[in-house]
């Protein structure tokens, strides 16, 4: 057993303690969790649950969680819920990690594509706390208990959410509800190896999928797609894909071969990429690559669809070339956020506003 703790520093450390355990993957609870997680109805492999373990667990740090969280509790906890989403492993990480930290009462619902990691995380979490209230229940009980929610639905599902949540007498300012969104990437021909390994990433490792999922490439005219093709293939290497993604491509596939339209894929179709008109394309692990004459061309199709995206990616340098409003990322940092982005203030300041 761990010594109690009490105080809003001794719960990150608690919280970073467990963290530290899970870097390893061999880690006994944590390799039970993925085992787990790997027979759940998903299309997640076990090379991308190691990586978005590790990573995770290495930002859990007590520096971080302390820079991201703050200082000062609340006076009267209360309960706090989280509907965690369908879309990747952690979806909703930081939004438990934040309610732990603040001493709230925390209740878990989490979807049948991830059941495993967050309730093996909590219980190593707990286990080092006293006062770290942690239970896993239904949708309907942690409605019925919470004063506040947190939710990462599937973008259809974001009404639905607020509508219970109206149901059950749980106030706007006390629900924070992140639907799945899409994630556009621009280029401009020269992007390195790290970047278009970072894009890579972004595009494929979980399959296409992902609470933010890059399914689209604005690419200068006459830009060859071979580099990023390559930079795909040599990150499929590495990170193998779902044994069902291709059978997923395979329909679509025929379809752009019925059509004579551009495209390109793997040899073994684990992943599929097409030239045409810039739109979201299905399934997912399908991949559209746009042609434009100028950066005004992108930015209208931005402006217009603003309210559906989650994030602009781009190199470094080119950053200074797009508009500070747009949320400007990096490639390979999509699915792994920094615990201080939009969102991560958003939990911040649902959870302030219960103080």
């Amino acid at each position: 057993m761990y010594a109690p703790v009490s105080t809003p520093q001794a719960r990150i450390e608690a919280i970073a303690n467990a963290a530290a355990e899970w870097r390893e993957p061999d880690h006994p609870p944590r390799k039970s969790a993925v085992a787990d997680t790997l027979q759940a109805p998903n299309r997640w492999t076990e090379e991308a649950l190691d990586h978005a373990l590790n990573r995770w667990m290495q930002r859990l740090t007590p520096e971080a969680l302390a820079d991201w969280l703050g200082d000062g509790a609340p006076e009267t906890p209360t309960t706090v819920g989280v509907l965690h989403g369908p879309s990747g492993p952690l979806v909703g990480l930081r939004d438990a990690v934040a309610v732990w930290a603040e001493g709230h009462a925390y209740l878990g619902h989490t979807a049948k594509a991830s059941p495993a990691l967050l309730p093996a995380f909590s219980r190593a979490v707990v286990d080092r706390a006293d006062n770290i209230d942690a239970e896993f229940v239904g949708k309907e009980p942690l409605l019925e208990r919470a004063t506040a929610v947190m939710a990462q639905p599937a973008r259809e599902g974001a009404d639905a959410v607020h509508e219970a949540c109206d149901a059950h007498g749980i106030a706007p300012e006390h629900r924070l509800v992140r639907p799945s969104q899409v994630v556009v990437a621009v280029l401009d021909g020269h992007e390195g190896d790290d970047a278009q390994g970072g894009l890579a990433e972004d595009a494929l490792l979980y399959d296409g999928g992902g609470h933010r999922r890059l399914a689209l490439l604005w690419a200068p005219v006459d830009l060859p797609p071979d580099p990023y093709l390559e930079a795909m293939a040599r990150f499929r290497g590495v990170f193998p894909a779902h044994e069902d993604t291709p059978g997923a491509l395979q329909m679509q596939k025929a379809f752009l071969e019925a059509r004579d339209a551009p495209h390109a894929h793997a040899e073994g179709l684990e992943f599929l990429m097409s030239r045409g008109e810039p739109d979201v394309p299905s399934p997912e692990g399908h991949i559209r690559w746009a042609e434009y004459e100028d950066l005004d061309t992108v930015a209208q199709w931005i402006e217009g669809h603003r309210s559906a995206l989650a994030a602009v990616v781009a190199r470094k340098p080119l950053h200074d070339q797009l508009p500070e409003a747009w949320p400007l990322r990096t490639p390979g940092d999509l699915h792994l956020p920094p615990l201080m982005d939009e969102s991560g203030h958003a939990i911040v300041d649902v959870l302030r506003a219960l103080r």
